[in-house]
């Protein structure tokens, strides 16, 4: 499974590169996306009472199916579902400390950086070409716990 990461700023353009990205790697394989969460209000609202009343887990089903568990979840974790639900290609949008290459937007200092670009230079064809560099990177290997 490859897996690449968009990161940048507030309104750099990760969400537009992230599904430029998945439309060119949906040509080749299933490709999954997560996206950091991390300030999203699940602890409000028709979720939070169903977790206020007992629930371990609030499935919501329309035209997607959508699970939220009451447990905190992890990148590595989240990466291996994907795996195991047989994802050729991941994009993850953020985790800009994650130890996974990245796609950078804008300015934005993160580890592990394999391409900055701004989304003035967007077009098809660089999109190609970073879904071919996707597409020729070694699996992704989690990260032993020492």
């Amino acid at each position: 499974m490859k897996v690449i990461s968009v990161v940048g700023t507030k309104k750099t353009g990760k969400t537009t590169l992230v599904c430029a990205l998945v439309s060119e790697l949906a040509r080749h394989g299933r490709v999954g996306t997560i996206k950091n969460m991390a300030t999203h209000p699940v602890d409000r609202g028709d979720t939070r009472r169903h977790f206020d009343a007992g629930a371990d887990v609030v499935m919501g089903l329309g035209q997607a199916h959508l699970m939220v568990r009451r447990e905190r979840g992890d990148l590595n974790s989240a990466l291996k579902e994907m795996e195991a639900d047989g994802m050729d290609y991941v994009v993850v949008e953020g985790f800009k400390h994650s130890d996974l290459a990245k796609i950078v937007m804008g300015d934005l200092d993160a580890p592990n950086l394999l391409r900055r670009i701004d989304l003035a230079d967007l077009n098809p064809e660089l999109v190609r070409e970073l879904a071919d560099t996707v597409r020729h990177m070694v699996d992704y290997a989690p990260v032993k716990a020492v």
